[in-house]
């Protein structure tokens, strides 16, 4: 038997929706703000940027460990509480991180800020379809939206401008006057409702076991893998294949157990299945993309942090603009249909990427960028609202937090092939590239001594000579990145057309007026003797 909690005070659901998305905004910004201030931490540290890398997959592994609980975690406590206790969390997290004196300590530091972060997103969308009306999905999806997408483009912006004007510590300062005005919000606002049983429902620490040894194993491995050449590696090799059993264990045991942590069943329902694995692919594209601009801009380009924020920048607000816009447009036109436009513009933005060469300007990559953000925001509302169409309210909880871990899971494997396909397949454009560099080849003869003869000007002749080669080597290497993008992109670009058919699976509700007119027409007819 259950009881429904829920307190008398009516709130303005768009007060709701601020009060629940300023946490929920903040821990997605901490969660790309530093991708820009990476090298600058890992210099401050004395570490390798391997090494700093795991100051971001720290984060999203910690946020996924959460996700499974959080179902649990609200059906116990009640949504007011989880979002005290998430606020209270990340902002001693981000105090430690500035009280750290060396990288694991950072590290250690942002698995707390993550754990505390993890659970406000998903939270936000709870609470959302709770507040808002049915009719009213749309719009409650688009504030969703301005939260999951638009946060983790405004970071690396913030991140940049902060890195550049103070320093990397302020990436973590700015969230500890957010977190004091989001917790009088949420005493003030925030109705605790939860749905609690006479009985105690007991943790479920097998289960919970299990997906946190799959999440830490599969955090080990990104972090690693790189560095150790990946599965040429025994121990990586046995950590990938522990995190593979554990996560079908956890799955297994979630399915049959009889107190589960996390109610599994959820994907049975077609529509969050197919919203799930669409929604995970738009995280690859926005993830995916967010690391690989600012690198493009900072490695190809020569720009500093700042201006790698700034590149993404444009895209953050024409996807903040397409959010509130898709708010309402989402609740009058079908939705399958605006997810296959939004694709296909996500897939020509990314293919523009493709176009770019190492003269190109900063201007050049915002006009791309803007038009992934209406790509992402054209896709993103109407899927959200597709995944959770067919669920009960009783499930939300759960699907919510599923939905959230499934795309943490992809997020944080696609960051890291994606690091990886460039340093892989640059090595491989190198392979092809370093035959032209030879004296048999005119062209290459050619450019040597034209910059052997500049050189001269200033040093001796073998030295010239020595530095004319580490010229056109250096510049043989930039090309070889610069091939490795664009093969990126347009794998990117590729996987998005690929992606169409599968909102042909989705499951759309019949229309009352429609059903009830033929079933009108029928009876017409039968009774006519038609049929």
């Amino acid at each position: 038997m259950s009881t429904q909690i829920t307190t008398q005070k009516k709130v303005n659901p768009y007060i709701v929706a601020i009060s629940i998305l300023l946490p929920a905004f903040m821990s997605m910004v901490a969660s790309s703000a530093t991708n820009v201030c990476q090298p600058h931490i890992a210099g401050y540290f004395g570490a390798t940027p391997y090494e700093a890398n795991s100051i971001i997959t720290a984060y999203i592994i910690s946020g996924g460990i959460m996700l499974p609980i959080f179902g649990w975690w609200v059906n116990a406590c009640g949504k007011k509480a989880v979002a005290y206790w998430s606020v209270s969390l990340f902002c001693l997290g981000c105090i430690l991180c500035l009280l750290s004196k060396d990288l694991h300590m950072l590290i250690l530091c942002r698995v707390v800020q993550g754990a505390a972060g993890g659970a406000l997103l998903p939270l936000a969308q709870a609470v959302l379809l709770e507040t808002f009306p049915p009719e009213k999905k749309g719009v409650a999806m688009g504030f969703f939206g301005f939260a999951a997408m638009f946060s983790p483009l405004f970071g690396p912006f913030v991140g940049g401008y902060l890195t550049d004007n103070y320093s990397w510590q302020w990436v973590f300062i700015m969230n500890i006057p957010i977190c004091l005005i989001s917790l009088v919000l949420i005493k003030f606002f925030i109705n605790d409702t939860a749905e609690r049983t006479n009985t105690k429902r007991k943790l479920d620490i097998v289960g919970l076991f299990a997906i946190i040894l799959g999440m830490g194993c599969m955090q080990i491995v990104l972090d690693k893998g790189e560095q150790f050449n990946w599965f040429d590696t025994y121990w990586i090799y046995w950590l990938t294949l522990i995190s593979v059993v554990s996560f079908v264990f956890f799955y297994v045991w979630e399915l049959e157990g009889k107190k589960p942590i996390v109610d599994v069943r959820v994907f049975k329902d077609r529509n969050f299945l197919i919203g799930t694995m669409i929604s995970s692919f738009i995280n690859i594209m926005l993830y995916g993309t967010l690391l690989l601009i600012p690198m493009f801009v900072q490695n190809i380009l020569g720009y500093s942090p700042f201006f790698a924020g700034v590149s993404v920048f444009p895209r953050a607000i024409s996807c903040f603009i397409g959010l509130l816009v898709m708010g309402k447009i989402a609740d009058k036109v079908e939705n399958r249909i605006l997810t296959a436009i939004g694709l296909v513009i996500m897939g020509g933005s990314v293919f523009m990427f493709s176009r770019l060469n190492n003269t190109s300007s900063l201007e050049s990559i915002i006009l791309p960028n803007i038009i992934l953000g209406i790509g992402i925001a054209v896709t993103f509302v109407p899927v959200s609202a597709l995944s959770f169409l067919t669920l009960s309210k009783t499930k939300l909880a759960d699907a919510a937090g599923l939905h959230a871990l499934f795309k943490n899971i992809v997020t944080a494997i696609s960051t890291s092939a994606v690091s990886t396909f460039v340093t892989r397949v640059s090595q491989v454009h190198q392979n092809y590239l370093v035959a032209y560099l030879s004296g048999t080849n005119l062209n290459f003869h050619y450019k040597i001594l034209l910059l052997k003869t500049k050189f001269m000007t200033y040093f001796a002749p073998y030295i010239a000579a020595k530095k004319a080669n580490g010229y056109l080597y250096k510049q043989m290497l930039s090309q070889a990145k610069l091939c490795a993008f664009y093969d990126i992109f347009l794998l990117l670009a590729l996987m998005c057309i690929l992606a169409i058919p599968l909102i042909l699976l989705f499951k759309m509700p019949r229309k009352k007026k429609i059903t009830t007119t033929i079933r009108a027409y029928y009876r017409i007819f039968k009774h006519r003797g038609v049929i």
